[in-house]
């Protein structure tokens, strides 16, 4: 008689990890829990820490799905991995997307990691909407493993998963890629897990958004400098403090009596200086061509001579349609729509038709208003 599958789930309290959970046992895999403890909240001061809270939640889940419970640390690893390049990115005014990272290096590398050599597992599992193109994860020898993207478009999280390699996606599952949200907090309060499926989401950087602002938090590590705000002709209209606290396109909280508002177009982090433009749909807030640093692809390089594919800057922005062609170790991106609020630091994931190829960070950004 075939032995089980070991699948190590990790958990996060909610709810699509809890499902996700569930679905593997009820499919007859040998099925363990672990919490990833990530962030130590000690170290701000906090005495009301949402992370306990998630992990008493985790633990329940184990207990009643009467599968064993693990917890494991990362901090030092999220910390040294993930956050002091964050860190590094914002004070240098550009736009940086942690949960890329912390899926590369934290769930997907030392979670995998721990999972397999630790817990004897076969493959882990996670709660994201993403899916693969491996159906019989008995057979040993499958191939290379395409990311595929979910059946719900609104909840997709392939473009957070683009840096995947071969080797992390083999081992990896994902129970609700090919459901609905609202089918996944069905099934959770079918199975009695009301209080999970009433949680409210994570957005952003899942440890900051429960507590305080962001840019309360970010001035915790990041020391802000006062700095001037200047319209793009050149004329000063305020201040600012830090350029942490910007990204391309947001609104410019100060006054003005432009009724369009004032919205940033540029950020010069050397001097200090925000720049400003008139109303939220100014040309220099379009991009037409930009250049991301060499992707990382999930499977072959596919990129051989200029080809179409369709791309996504922000993990809820439509695929667009677009031309990419290699210029040395960058490639270029040119989108058939002019695409707003392009930032340095973000990542441009490509798409062909409902598979992710893969992504990379944005370099150098070219406006409807210049020529790269």
């Amino acid at each position: 008689m075939n032995r089980k599958l070991r699948v190590v789930v990790g958990l996060s309290g909610g709810v699509d990890s809890t499902v996700s959970a569930f679905l593997l046992k009820k499919a007859g895999y040998d099925v363990q829990g672990a919490y990833m403890v990530n962030w130590d909240h000690v170290e701000e001061g906090v005495s009301d820490c949402p992370r306990t809270l998630d992990e008493a939640d985790a633990r329940r889940v184990c207990d009643r799905l009467d599968i064993p419970f693990h917890s494991v640390n990362f901090v030092k690893e999220y910390w040294n991995q993930v956050f002091t390049g964050m860190l590094e990115n914002y004070r240098k005014g550009r736009t940086v997307v942690p949960d890329v990272q912390c899926n590369q290096f934290i769930k997907f590398e030392h979670f995998h990691s721990y999972a397999i050599n630790e817990l004897g597992a076969d493959f882990i599992a996670t709660g994201h909407y993403a899916s693969t193109s491996r159906n019989d994860f008995h057979e040993p020898r499958f191939g290379r493993v395409k990311l595929l993207c979910s059946k719900d478009p609104i909840k997709d999280q392939t473009y957070f998963l683009c840096t995947l390699a071969q080797r992390q996606l083999e081992k990896a599952m994902f129970p609700v890629g090919n459901m609905n949200k609202t089918e996944v907090v069905q099934i959770a309060r079918e199975q009695g897990f009301d209080d999970i499926s009433s949680k409210s989401e994570s957005m952003g950087i899942c440890f900051v958004g429960k507590r305080k602002k962001f840019d309360e938090f970010m001035n915790q590590y990041i020391n802000p400098v006062e700095g001037d705000i200047v319209m793009l002709e050149g004329k000063r209209v305020g201040y600012h403090e830090g350029v942490h606290l910007f990204t391309l396109g947001k609104r410019i909280s100060i006054k003005s009596r432009s009724h369009l508002g004032l919205f940033v177009a540029k950020i010069d982090y050397k001097r200090n200086i925000v720049y400003a433009v008139e109303g939220s749909h100014h040309p220099i807030l379009y991009a037409t061509k930009f250049l991301v640093k060499k992707p990382k692809w999930i499977c072959d390089d596919p990129i051989e001579q200029k080809m179409n594919v369709t791309c996504r800057i922000q993990r809820t922005h439509p695929a667009i349609p677009c031309e990419i062609d290699t210029v040395g170790n960058l490639l270029s991106v040119k989108p058939m729509l002019p695409l707003r609020a392009v930032a340095d630091g973000q990542m441009c994931v490509f798409y062909n038709k409902n598979e992710c190829l893969g992504g990379g960070e944005v370099q150098t950004v070219c406006s409807t208003l210049h020529d790269m």
